[in-house]
């Protein structure tokens, strides 16, 4: 499965190793949750209320695109800018306005906020195949679906991703890929991969998304090996906060359902951003377990253990996936990488087979948890609210060590 898997070109070049997810970015984390009380600790540090991410979206407009009414008072009250806008032109009384939380609008509105996008309903993510040109587009990728390239849209590079038309032809086929790509527009986190809408043309689908052009997790590692400690849970933590993200959309849960180390992205502020939901689906949330899911679905190699022996699975199956990639992190890529991705995935299944956990490399709390995380029974992994919270616990102590002079890479909890 895994020579299907998107294949990009590697990046030109990556950023140096960056250490501060545990740091003032969890302002935006905390607004978007609707977590007063650590909104509150981060701004009693002396984080600025208009700290802004890669997409420069601040928490308010985080807190806005939840309708978390508390967090957008108080960070008005805090000196929040009503009318900043993202590298979309999006200000937070957009994003209110496109999910419908009548009540923060009301707020925004009184303290100055407008909506450059206008008061019509949520934009279409239908774009006119005028504004994009194909012809001049670069080659970066392919995947399972079709192409990958580099084209400009309205002045910016983003990533144009292709759907064959073998697929694209099929109407129950399409349909699915437009309803899920519909899921997509509404979804907005630091930690998740921007959608910004559809290219129609007559012989296949086309999806923009914006281009992330540091590449994936997977190039890294190919390319540095094993990351210092406080790094790979940094990383850690950007991919939990997405997927966490994910896990809590409202109405309906989604499950990633592939997610691997080529379907977390970097961004040029160095902090990590999880993408190609095409393979997920939703969960309802009144039965999590209600699905099943078919053993050539996603990586082999990241393959949750109930997933591969077909039975039904909920949304710890991305959990277990993340278990294995912030092993690789630490360890510098997969166990038994010169083992078939299947033949991996049926000794998980069936011989319960977890990678080795060398103590000289990996710190107990970390060994604690990524036992906990890819458990064989899924009830008792934890959830990714838990992980961020134990994560944060364990990136703040690896900082401490740090001041005290602890070499980083010796660094046993």
């Amino acid at each position: 499965m895994d020579e299907n898997k998107l294949h990009l070109s590697p990046p030109k070049q990556m950023l140096p190793q960056r250490m501060d997810s545990g740091g003032p970015y969890r302002l935006l984390h905390c607004s978007g949750l609707g977590d007063k009380e650590g909104v509150m600790q981060e701004l009693g540090k002396g984080v600025e209320p208009n700290l802004v991410d890669y997409d420069k979206r601040t928490a308010l407009h985080l807190a806005a695109s939840e309708g978390c009414v508390e967090i957008v008072v108080l960070l008005l009250e805090k000196g929040a800018d009503v009318n900043s806008t993202d590298r979309w032109g999006r200000t937070p009384l957009s994003d209110a306005r496109n999910f419908g939380h009548k009540d923060v609008c009301k707020i925004l509105g009184a303290h100055g906020g407008y909506d450059p996008l206008g008061d019509s309903p949520a934009l279409c993510c239908i774009i006119d195949h005028g504004e994009v040109d194909m012809k001049d587009a670069t080659l970066i990728g392919e995947g399972a679906y079709g192409e990958v390239y580099l084209v400009k849209w309205r002045g910016t590079e983003v990533a144009a991703k292709t759907i064959r038309a073998s697929i694209a032809s099929n109407p129950m086929v399409k349909n699915a890929f437009l309803k899920e790509l519909a899921l997509w527009q509404k979804l907005r986190h630091p930690n998740i991969v921007q959608f910004l809408g559809v290219l129609k043309q007559a012989d296949r689908l086309v999806f923009l998304t914006e281009y992330l052009r540091n590449g994936s997790l997977y190039d890294q590692l190919k390319k540095k090996g094993r990351l210092d400690p406080l790094t790979a849970v940094a990383y850690a933590l950007d991919i939990a906060r997405g997927m966490n993200y994910l896990h809590q959309h409202k109405p309906h849960a989604i499950i990633h359902r592939d997610l691997t180390p080529r379907n977390v992205l970097q961004d040029e502020a160095g902090h990590l951003k999880v993408t190609d939901f095409g393979l997920s689906k939703i969960a309802q949330q009144k039965d999590s377990y209600g699905y099943k899911m078919t053993g050539g679905t996603g990586s082999y190699r990241y393959m949750a253990p109930e997933v591969y022996r077909r039975e039904s699975y909920g949304k710890s199956v991305d959990v277990f996936s993340f278990a294995l990639i912030v092993h690789e992190m630490f360890q510098g890529g997969p166990s038994n990488r010169e083992a078939a991705p299947e033949t991996v995935a049926d000794k998980t299944a069936y011989e319960d087979y977890r990678p080795h956990l060398a103590s000289y490399i990996f710190p107990e709390p970390v060994k604690t948890l990524l036992r906990e995380c890819w458990h064989k029974n899924p009830d008792r992994r934890p959830s990714f609210q838990e992980i961020i919270e134990r994560l944060e616990k364990i990136h703040e102590t690896m900082q401490d060590k740090i001041v005290l002079g602890t070499c980083c890479s010796c660094m046993i909890l």
